[in-house]
């Protein structure tokens, strides 16, 4: 029977994991628990369980820190789960390139739990069979793992390493200090990370998951170069060859892609800088680890190259901060409605592309993205289906378009697949010519001459410059843009003042915010004053009443 020990500040969460598991059959027994990251580290001291269960979110110390102090001054290849709820996944994500078997979700399923309990004894027990307990690491992905996830022995010895390298004539020195030396096999010119995000169905994760490992494994073995290691939820792989140009990376991913397709629906790769010493892959590791969490924001299944991580940075430290995030949806939404409205597929199209560019710009996260997709997608369906009769119908029938933003894995496919399900809704109307532009102008104007249109935006939707769209737009009308809508505007108030309506009221219903420059703009149509206007309608009422 191994140890556990389960750190977590909810009383409820460690007495029902303590309670509900049958330890036993997996393969361990509790010696204690933990409400915080302090006491779990003093406890964690005595009674050195081989494996932690713990809470990644916790006042004071994170489980994440906790990991990492117990990593630092333990030696032994200790095991960690943790516990996240939903709006923890990015940064549970996060710690799994650090060397974490897994993590569970909260409420935890008992059934996943025992699953990962009995993976997890299987591991130590390779571990224990294999001597990695209380011994030095025996094969190359042993040593890699050392290096990218140190132990505090190691990294007090990294010192000596940076005079003596074992690998250049300083064994001996090294192996005074306690560090092991490096298997001669990994004595390359050069030394690179790459990291492979495979997506795997979780049904049968684990046995695809090694297959797959397996089959890489096999492949370096063929082409003579390459050692696999573990790094988290991703596969690591250290070459001693560089993978710094696209040929190279197309030709990698195609190899990759077709021998893991048994196992992996797609493959995301990414290269952190070669580097000159063994000792240094921690530094082109973290560059591989950052590219891979910005997968999203790549269309397709690539190899990103660290050049790709400086242009994302760049963009990042050059984002406007004081740019009103909150009113984009609003403003996207506004476009992609008129789109809707006029049944024109090339101003939704110009309008998701824009989306696609602007939002990375404008958000950090991908959950950020799709949070400014799924609000865009809302208040465009919202306001569109207000004008149809059947609003409700049309409510439920494109609502998957907002919930299936969550479910993309990659920009580029949250973009294609919501363009193809809007050019479906919009059908296959085509503004066509300049008639049939015009015309659709005038009559979305007599829809919504309520509602704050600007000559600007509606020459978006399109695809004219508003300079040149108002010119159309006077020849066709005889009528400059801004004085038409005022006459629609005025001619509206003038039917609402004959029912009697408050000044205020009706400028509100035409479009104008402000009553006193209604009250300019009806006295220069009209002739008189919107109350006068009012009474002398109602007063001949009155008189043909009588």
């Amino acid at each position: 029977m191994y140890k556990a020990m389960i750190v977590d500040d909810e009383p409820a969460i460690r007495e029902g994991l303590t309670s509900i598991i049958d330890w036993r059959d997996c393969g361990f027994h509790i010696v204690d628990t933990a409400g915080n990251g302090r006491e779990a580290l003093d406890k964690f001291k005595e009674h050195r369980p081989e494996l932690v269960i713990v809470d990644i979110r916790m006042p004071g110390m994170s489980g994440l820190e906790v990991i990492r102090s117990i990593r630092e001054m333990n030696g032994e290849p200790f095991h960690f789960l943790i516990l996240s709820g939903y709006a923890d996944f990015d940064y549970a994500r996060q710690a799994m390139g650090f060397g974490v078997d897994g993590y569970l979700l909260k409420p935890v399923d008992e059934e996943e739990m025992t699953t990962e309990l009995k993976r997890v004894r299987r591991s130590i027990e390779s571990e224990k069979e294999d001597g990695k307990w209380g011994n030095p690491p025996a094969h190359e992905s042993d040593w890699i793992e050392i290096l990218l996830f140190p132990v505090q022995e190691d990294r007090a010895n990294r010192g000596a390493l940076e005079h003596s390298d074992p690998l250049h004539g300083g064994t001996e020195q090294a192996e005074h200090h306690g560090q092991h030396p490096a298997p001669p096999s990994l004595d390359w010119r050069s030394y690179q990370v790459v990291l492979l995000d495979l997506r795997i169905p979780d049904w049968d994760r684990q046995a695809r998951q090694s297959a797959a490992k397996l089959r890489l494994t096999e492949m370096c073995g063929e082409q003579g170069r390459g050692i696999v290691f573990e790094a988290g939820i991703y596969t690591g792989l250290l070459l001693p060859s560089t993978v710094d140009t696209e040929e190279n990376a197309v030709r990698l991913l195609a190899s990759w892609r077709q021998a893991l397709k048994p196992w992996a629906t797609k493959i995301y790769v990414a290269a952190g800088d070669p580097v000159e010493r063994l000792h240094d892959i921690s530094s082109s590791f973290e560059q591989a680890l950052r590219l891979l969490e910005r997968t999203f924001l790549f269309r397709a299944e690539r190899v990103m190259l660290t050049s790709d991580l400086h242009d994302l940075e760049t963009s990042d430290e050059e984002m406007c901060e004081t740019t009103d995030k909150a009113s984009d949806p609003m403003r996207y939404a506004e476009k992609l409605y008129y789109a809707l409205d006029m049944s024109n597929r090339e101003a939704a199209i110009r309008v998701l592309k824009e989306m696609e560019v602007q939002f990375p710009q404008l958000y950090r996260s991908e959950a950020e993205i799709k949070a400014a997709f799924a609000q865009t997608f809302t208040l465009a369906l919202n306001k569109y289906a207000a004008g149809q009769e059947q609003s409700r119908t049309v409510l439920e029938e494109h609502s998957r378009l907002i919930t299936d933003v969550y479910a993309y894995s990659t920009l580029g496919e949250l973009v294609d697949r919501s363009m193809e399900h809007v050019l479906q809704w919009i059908g296959q109307t085509d503004p066509g010519g300049k008639e049939t532009i015009m015309k659709q102008l005038i009559d979305f104007i007599h829809s919504h001459y309520d509602e704050n249109l600007r000559l600007e935006l509606l020459a978006d939707m399109f695809n004219y410059n508003s300079g040149y769209l108002g010119k159309l737009f006077k020849s066709h009308t005889g009528e400059a843009f801004n004085a038409y809508l005022d006459k629609v505007r005025i001619e509206r108030a003038r039917e609402l003042l004959a029912q009697g309506i408050r000044v205020h009221q009706v400028a509100g219903r035409v479009g104008y915010a402000n009553a006193d420059y209604f009250h300019g703009k009806f006295k220069k149509y009209a002739g008189m004053s919107p109350s006068s206007y009012r009474s002398r309608v109602q007063k001949n009422r009155g008189t043909d009443g009588s």
